[in-house]
């Protein structure tokens, strides 16, 4: 099974992308958070074969949902239109350098996402 990670952003989503094979996750792209984003991402799931999207869930460091989760959420349920499993995965500790989330490198911190999951949940 292939594997996306999505690291979900305002103006960017980063992705990263994993197979069984590998188990490996590498950066992928960016794409741009635009009305037709879904027709993006209908394209690279059908191009990259992907069977499973790993979605980083942004609780806050006490575990609790805030205003970015419930953006996730939203972003979430435009994906459930793919009929694909959909994992959120807490991505408390896989920041990146930056704080700043409008410089961060989205498809980095998307396979950081990725990885996480992916060493929770060994084949």
């Amino acid at each position: 099974m292939n594997y996306l990670g999505i690291d979900y952003g305002e103006s960017k989503i980063g992705l990263a992308k994993a197979s069984d094979e590998a188990r490996v996750a590498i950066p992928f792209r960016t794409v741009l958070n635009t009305p037709d984003m879904m027709n993006e991402f209908e394209r690279i799931i059908l191009s990259e074969g992907i069977g499973h999207l790993v979605v980083g869930y942004p609780l806050t460091l006490g575990g609790t949902e805030g205003v970015a989760t419930h953006m996730v959420d939203g972003f979430i349920k435009k994906l459930s239109m793919f009929s694909l499993p959909i994992t959120k995965q807490d991505e408390r500790f896989s920041t990146t350098s930056s704080t700043d989330r409008r410089e961060r490198d989205h498809p980095a911190a998307a396979t950081l996402i990725l990885g996480t999951y992916l060493e929770a949940h060994p084949s």
